[in-house]
């Protein structure tokens, strides 16, 4: 068997000519002994923050001190341990015995300082793609996550989270290559088999995006994941009803924008939307299967200029609008509507993923223990330049913000709540006014922005969030462009 290990010498520096510090003369023989903890002696030490890393002393109670340490004995016989003072220090802690190295030593003071700066400098961690390869090999020999955690001293979660990086080639590879950090390596084994999502983060990840900014990205293929299963389902059922089902390379309208009423028609009542019946018999008729919020088949038309418009100009109907000139110009319009359409998709997209990465992040601030130092003017002008916000109703409450857990009607839950946490007033009326403006919070803000899309959202970016590209359109922002953007132009 061979080993399969490479060597990195860490410390090829150039050498001075002599040295500066008298060698300690070779070990005159070496013994292993095992100390009682009781009776090692530490010698000085150039590391005086003697800090025991929890996991370590676990990994001591249970194995053991497992590498041996290094020392000498003093004229009174005594074991005087020199590299190891951490390691006798938690068996101290642990009530073990010590295994060291006794040396032969007749060295300088100098010569241990130097000695202690070398051992303590020149030690290199293993690195995410050894523990990782380690752990795994730890549950194909039958370990579980708990007998992981017990016998490394690691939680439960970190190892559960190590696996499943472990477990994903591609999140492994990026690891153990150091193209990502664990936590983006995460996310990559989140979305292991989904070619698609693993190139985009992927891209992202060596675009330079840091955590925050990926926590959008995930949030949005999340959502995409969902959808596409939904939208599979749908398109399926359609298709065998003998349905026609649009795709984005399709040139389409809904039928809500057309009408079989006659010019002489105006009021805008009384032009009728032509329905899915009266349009059965169209070469154009068709399904397209909305792709964000709730999945559902809308009636659309792949034939758009051989109806009426319900409306053109502001109260002036139009009729079906004469052949363009050429082939050119009419595909050139059918790509301009694709390319709105598209970007109208991609942006409400992810403003729905935004969504869930905001008020994560909000309920967060609302844990910490102090409310941000500027929340009192912040509500005082959301409580008069924004007041319409404070009774916007919906699927966001304060008391879900705040994580309280009660069946009962909000005002007495919130009231409760204040009286047994009589200090966290302040937080309590940010998160009923957060919960107002989310509930406020829809498309429209990153389509028209007005002054409660921009007053919130630029606030919550002055508190630390990260904002994702749509919500900086929103917040009246210029994004930086993006290739998807590019795209749509």
């Amino acid at each position: 068997m061979t080993e399969n290990i490479t060597v990195t010498h860490l410390t090829d520096q150039p050498q001075p000519d002599a040295p500066t510090i008298e060698a300690a003369p070779a070990a005159a023989g070496v013994a292993l002994v095992e100390v009682p903890v009781a009776d090692v002696v530490i010698e000085d030490n150039v590391r005086t923050a003697a800090d025991l890393d929890p996991a370590f002393l676990a990994s001591v109670k249970r194995h053991g001190v497992l590498l041996p340490t290094i020392g000498y004995r003093n004229t009174d016989g005594a074991v005087v341990v020199r590299d190891g003072q951490m390691r006798v220090l938690a068996a101290r802690e642990a009530g073990t015995t010590v295994p060291v190295f006794v040396t032969a030593r007749g060295d300088s003071k100098a010569a241990r300082i130097a000695e202690q700066l070398v051992a303590n400098e020149r030690r290199t961690a293993l690195t995410d793609g050894d523990r990782l390869a380690a752990y795994r090999q730890l549950e194909i020999e039958g370990l579980s996550v708990t007998a992981i955690a017990r016998e490394t001293g690691t939680k439960r979660d970190a190892v559960k989270q190590t696996l499943t990086v472990a477990k994903s080639d591609v999140a492994a590879t990026a690891v153990a290559s150091g193209q990502a950090t664990f936590t983006q390596a995460l996310l990559l084994a989140e979305f292991d088999g989904d070619d698609e999502a693993v190139t985009e983060l992927t891209e992202w990840i060596a675009e330079g995006y840091d955590d925050d900014e990926l926590a959008h990205v995930a949030a949005r293929l999340r959502r995409d994941r969902e959808r596409a299963a939904a939208v599979d389902a749908l398109t399926a059922e359609l298709t065998a009803a003998g349905k026609r089902v649009v795709t984005d390379d399709d040139d389409y309208a809904p039928l809500s924008r057309f009408t079989n009423a006659s010019d002489d028609v105006i009021a805008y009542d009384d032009r009728t939307p032509i329905t899915e019946d009266e349009h059965a018999e169209c070469p154009g008729a068709a399904y397209e299967v909305r792709q964000y919020g709730e999945v559902v088949a809308v009636p659309v038309c792949a034939t758009p200029n051989a109806h009426t418009l319900r409306v053109g100009r502001i109260g002036v109907p139009t009729s079906a609008p004469a052949e363009p000139t050429s082939d050119a110009d009419a595909e050139a319009e059918a790509e301009e509507r694709k390319a709105a359409r598209r970007l109208l998709v991609a942006n409400n997209k992810a403003w729905d993923a935004a969504d869930d990465v905001r008020r994560e992040w909000i309920a967060g601030l609302l844990q910490r223990k102090n409310a941000p130092k500027d929340a009192a003017r912040f509500l005082a002008v959301a409580l008069t330049r924004h007041a319409n916000t404070r009774y916007a109703s919906g699927v966001v409450s304060a008391r879900g913000l705040l994580g309280i857990e009660s069946s009962g009607w909000d005002g007495d839950t919130l009231s409760q709540w204040v009286e047994q946490h009589p200090t966290k007033g302040l937080h309590m009326a940010l998160a009923v006014v957060f919960a107002g403006f989310e509930n406020t919070a829809n498309r429209e803000w990153w389509r028209t922005p007005d002054a409660d899309s921009r007053g919130y959202l630029g606030q919550l970016a002055a508190w630390g969030y990260p904002l994702s590209q749509v919500e900086k359109i929103a917040a009246g922002i210029q994004p930086e462009p993006t290739d998807q953007d590019a795209a749509a132009e």
